[in-house]
């Protein structure tokens, strides 16, 4: 005897409480597989020795199921259900009893007085009720509110579950810690066999036998009884049975080899091994024998990018079941399609190399021998629609290629070239290239003409932009997800086709058919604007790279005939003329990478061949010779192109730094295009779009990480920038002029500083003016003193007036300080401004201010000037020792008497008169007060 002491693969999880703690809650759920250790356990199967062998065998179930038990207690029918799921195997199954219970031995009949002597038995979806056979319950305790605390029973009966009347058994262990009355779980790898075999052939299955169980099993008979008839055709050769009479302890295994001669019909048994376990093992056998089966012949392949085209001759004897393909291409056998009885082609998922296989199938394992076929990789399609509607895709690799019907109409490829989208049925859907089986996107089904989807394309970030309306004059641009989500109406366009996506996104343009030019429509908010140079278009296209291309009769009278082709910008700038040769071509189209262009060259109304050239239009030959009314062309390409990324970072910032990120990709729309960025040492990746703003920030360097991703999954190669946060604003502080300026113009001039590390930029000025019949207004900021890159400036003031300046300064990472202190100073009125009363003399000289004075020697000679507002005057005089003094005036009230005496002359002096009180308003006078000289120079209004 063979007995392999390996743990097997199932673990058991435990679910209730050992030594008498509260159970589970009713209804609980739990998770289970087996262990081989102390816990909660639940065995439930069909329980015999199967020698001798019983009729009532071959009803047997899989099994047993095993695994952490569920207790649920239903009070008004008195009973407790404990339940299992086995998660290892597979299967359910449960046991009914009455609650409470109580401990002890119970003859099981449903008849009976005691409640112990009724219970139930479930697998799967059928049930039972014990009509004999015994229970035994070691422990039954409840909690304070009537659950399951602890329950351990054993049962053994007779119950027909599976129509034999034969015997189930369960083991159920809940809170019991006695280690008499551990359990055993029989399990079988496989616990199934399905296979088949050419009638004739001879089979052999070997099957490993354990326990996972925490009590050693000790293994009884084993046999095959049979579902057909009473000879089983399994075979269980005494040298190939290992397991009877050995006892497994946990974790230990062994073998039972089942064999036969493959017969010519289907074989269905069971596999028992029996035990002390409390239930059977029980193996399902099923085998298909078959006679030889006829193949197809003559197959072919069609090989697109993404999908085949097989197509064959039936055999004279068409399959039971169909045919299947497989890929045979590293050796095993993969079902990639099937087909019905009746077919004689089948579209095949999947790309090229590779080889596959087409047989015939009469039954599950019945099949022919392979017919084979090697098709070769696709790299790139043209796909376009007759005028029937019926897509169809032509092979550019090669020189020549034969059409290849898709089961699609009107299609356009998704940035990920992996999903069609089409609006040719009366919703929107769309299509895995591959499979070409569509699923209908939410909430596009139409309900009348109005709403009828018209044209649908994909945008760059993958979202689908359609028209409805099959009505011109109805016609609405919508948009959705491929999910449903974000359907909404972006704005009613009557008389609009030809939908196209803008490849940065966010944008489509349409045709306009009252002039046939084309139009630019915003998604976000349905903003239209022309699209320059495009009136009387006849057809257009954009390309992957931004470009218009553009179909124009060259005599639009006539449909048929020859017709130009350019291409330009979508702003209508750098438009050239496209080399193809003359004649009808439609339809042009440039592939992802902007290299090529297809295009169909018509010779009447519906006859068209298609054809490809160079991106100027040169080196134009024939594609396919088939001719149709080719229309809406489209490519379907390998993505072959790793994008790029670049990352744009100012050599300083403040604590908020906004990049700017820029991806770029040979083959893919830019708006496809995915940005991620990672500050600093983040670990993970975040998108980031076209810019990225980081706030908050600490002083000091940073570096910022980014990569961009294609719709294919491509990944460039990251980007690093790093620059430096200037956290601390830069100061300034403006030097103090003049308070009265008595020469003219005045310069200002300050400093300023920047500790935060980027240095100085730049500077502004501001200033507060008041003039002399009015106060300080608001804060002036010319354009001429921002931006100021000079510590000094030269303004210009108006006489009578008082100016308060104040300055900021700019860091080079964009802080900005705050305004200086301000400083204030005056200019005069001139003398010239006052009206001179009877004794003055006007002079004039360089040497006084704004060159001109006034002269008196006359007692009460005065000068004045009306609407005057202010709280303090100054007047400029001359000094000089023969000179005199002058009374100041203001509103009638004296303020004050200035002597103007000085040992030597001064011209242009500052004279102060005291600040009042309050702001005064009126005229101001100045008065001679004796006949010694006096020159006035001016008068300045302080506020």
């Amino acid at each position: 005897m063979r007995v392999t002491r390996t743990v097997a693969a199932g673990v058991v999880l435990a679910l209730g409480v050992l030594g008498g703690a509260a159970a589970a809650a009713p209804g609980a759920n739990a998770s289970a597989a087996d262990a081989s250790g102390a816990g909660d356990i639940a065995l439930i199967g069909d329980h015999d020795n199967p020698a001798p062998l019983s009729s009532g065998y071959k009803y047997f179930s899989a099994g047993p199921v095993a695994g952490a038990p569920t207790a649920r207690v239903d009070a008004a029918d008195a009973t407790v259900t404990v339940s299992v799921t086995d998660t290892s195997h597979g299967g359910t199954a449960s046991i009914t009893m009455a609650w409470p219970a109580r401990p002890g031995t119970w003859s099981l009949d449903f008849t009976g007085p005691d409640p112990e002597q009724t219970m139930k038995l479930t697998r799967g979806s059928a049930g039972c009720t014990f009509t004999a056979g015994s229970l035994t319950i070691y422990r039954a305790d409840a909690t304070a509110t009537g659950d399951v605390a602890a329950l351990s029973a054993d049962v053994d009966g007779s119950c027909s579950i599976s129509g034999g009347g034969t015997y189930s058994g369960a083991r159920i262990r809940i809170a019991d810690p006695d280690p008499t009355r551990l359990v055993a779980i029989p399990r079988a790898t496989p616990a199934s066999i399905s296979t088949g075999a050419l009638a004739g052939t001879p089979v052999a299955q070997d099957v490993t036998v354990g326990n996972t169980g925490s009590k050693p099993w000790k293994v009884g008979a084993v046999a095959v009884a049979s579902t057909n008839s009473w000879s089983p055709r399994f075979k269980v050769a005494a040298e190939a049975n290992h397991c009877t009479g050995v006892t497994l302890a946990t974790g230990e295994t062994c073998t039972v080899q089942v064999s036969m001669t493959a017969p010519a019909y289907l074989v269905t048994e069971n596999l028992m091994v029996g035990g002390d376990a409390g239930a059977t093992l029980v193996v399902p056998l099923r085998f298909e024998g078959y006679n030889p089966v006829e193949p197809p012949s003559s197959l072919t392949a069609q090989q697109g990018r993404a999908s085949a085209t097989l197509s064959w001759q039936p055999p004279s004897v068409l399959p039971r079941v169909g045919y299947r393909v497989y890929d045979t291409t590293s050796g095993a056998r993969t079902l990639v399609a099937s087909a019905a009885a009746s077919a004689t082609s089948v579209n095949v998922p999947g790309a090229g190399p590779r080889t596959l296989a087409l047989v015939a199938a009469n039954g599950t394992f019945a099949e022919s021998t392979d017919v084979t076929v090697s098709p070769a990789k696709v790299d790139s399609e043209v796909v376009g629609n007759d005028w029937y509607g019926a897509s169809q895709s032509v092979v550019t690799d090669a020189t020549t290629s034969q059409a290849r019907t898709l089961s699609l109409e009107r299609v356009d490829l998704d940035p990920s070239r992996t999903l069609w989208v089409t609006p040719a049925y009366s919703d929107v859907r769309v299509c895995p290239v591959a499979t070409e089986e569509c699923t209908t996107v939410p909430g596009t089904t139409s309900t009348s003409d109005a709403d009828t989807p018209y044209e649908a394309i994909w945008m760059p970030d993958g979202t689908i932009a359609f028209l409805r309306g099959w009505s011109s004059e109805l016609r609405a641009l919508w948009v959705v997800r491929r999910d449903g989500s974000g359907l909404r109406k972006v704005a009613s366009v009557p008389e609009r086709s030809q939908l196209a996506a803008v490849p940065t996104g966010g944008e489509v343009v349409l045709r306009n058919s009252r002039d046939d030019r084309l139009e630019r429509v915003r998604l976000s908010d349905g903003r239209t604007t022309v699209v320059p140079a495009t009136s009387w278009v006849d057809d257009f296209t954009v390309s992957t790279q931004g470009l218009l291309v553009l179909e124009r009769r060259a005599d639009p009278a006539a449909w048929l005939g020859d017709r130009v082709t350019t291409v330009m910008r979508l702003d209508g700038t750098g438009a050239r003329r496209l080399a193809l040769p003359a004649g009808d071509n439609r339809e042009v189209v440039f592939d992802p990478t902007g290299t090529k262009v297809a295009f169909a060259r018509y010779t009447d109304t519906y006859e068209a061949t298609l054809w490809v050239a160079r991106a100027d239009g040169s080196a134009a030959r024939e594609l396919s010779p088939a001719s149709t009314g080719w229309r809406d062309l489209k490519w379907s390409t390998e993505d072959v192109s790793t994008p790029g990324v670049s990352v744009t970072v100012p050599a300083f910032t403040t604590r908020t730094a906004t990049l700017s990120v820029s991806a770029t990709d040979a083959d893919d729309a830019s708006g496809s295009l995915r940005r991620q960025c990672r500050l600093d040492a983040a670990a993970a990746w975040a998108d980031c779009g076209s810019t990225v703003t980081y706030g908050g920030l600490a002083a000091g360097s940073h570096r910022v990480t980014a990569r961009s991703i294609d719709p294919a999954g491509r990944v460039s190669t990251e980007a690093n920038r790093s620059w430096l946060v200037d956290a601390s604003a830069p100061t300034a502080s403006l030097a103090a002029p003049a308070s009265v300026q008595t020469t003219v113009p005045t310069t200002l001039s300050w400093t300023a500083a920047d500790t935060g590390g980027s240095g100085l930029a730049t500077y502004d000025v501001r200033a507060r003016v008041a003039t002399r019949s009015a106060g300080f207004g608001a804060y002036q900021y010319p354009a001429a003193w921002q931006g100021l890159t000079a510590r000094t400036m030269r303004v210009t003031l108006t006489r009578g007036s008082q100016y308060c300046y104040s300055v900021r300064s700019h860091d080079k990472a964009g802080n900005v300080g705050a305004w200086s202190a301000e400083r204030c100073t005056a200019l005069p009125l001139d003398d010239r401004d006052l009206a001179a009363g009877r004794g003055w003399t006007l002079g004039s000289s360089p040497s006084y201010l704004f060159g001109t004075y006034s002269r008196t020697t006359t007692f009460g000679a005065q000068l004045s000037v009306g609407g005057v507002r202010g709280r303090r005057l100054v007047v400029v005089a001359t000094t000089c020792s023969t000179c005199g003094s002058i009374d100041v005036y203001h509103a009638g009230v004296k303020l004050g008497r200035v002597s103007l005496y000085s040992a030597t002359t001064r011209t242009r002096q500052v004279l102060w008169l005291p600040l009042e009180p309050v702001t005064r308003y009126g005229t101001v006078v100045v008065r001679s007060a004796g006949t010694k000289q006096v020159v006035v120079d001016g008068v300045a209004v302080g506020h």
